[in-house]
């Protein structure tokens, strides 16, 4: 968490985005650890985490199950509130499949599918990764700017 003060008239507290994944061959946890960010990692099983911060949820590609697991996630006390986007992890040899369960979520809840990566990414996607991440953060600031402050 960075605060930055400025003169009398406003200060602006920026909580930098929590990630959130669930990760059940490791390749989506190896990717949060090479990314070095602040995460959590849900459990299959048991998926109801309270999130009180806002956050970008990583979901890998398998079956419609995933998909139900996840939204139990999402749907858990008031964490839709803090969701910002979708990333999805897969493989590409499945085509069409690539990345569907982000795609279905992204569509159900209305929010952005930031991005897409294989198997557990490479460097490359790492800095894109990032980079979108910042986008989602600036405009995030931006449109708590409006709301939020009176410059």
């Amino acid at each position: 968490r960075t605060i930055y003060r400025f003169p009398t008239r406003f200060t602006i507290s920026i909580t930098i985005m929590k990630i959130v994944y669930l990760s059940l061959t490791g390749n989506i946890r190896k990717f949060v650890k090479k990314i070095g960010m602040d995460s959590v990692e849900l459990n299959y099983s048991n998926p109801t985490t309270e999130m009180n911060e806002d956050y970008i949820l990583i979901t890998p590609t398998y079956d419609d199950e995933i998909t139900d697991v996840i939204s139990e996630f999402i749907n858990y006390k008031d964490n839709i509130s803090h969701l910002k986007g979708f990333v999805g992890s897969g493989n590409k040899n499945f085509d069409d499949s690539y990345c569907f369960n982000a795609e279905v979520l992204s569509r159900k809840y209305n929010k952005p599918l930031i991005f897409k990566f294989e198997m557990s990414g490479t460097d490359n996607d790492i800095m894109k990764f990032k980079e979108e991440v910042n986008n989602v953060e600036i405009a995030r600031i931006k449109w708590e700017g409006k709301r939020r402050y009176i410059f």
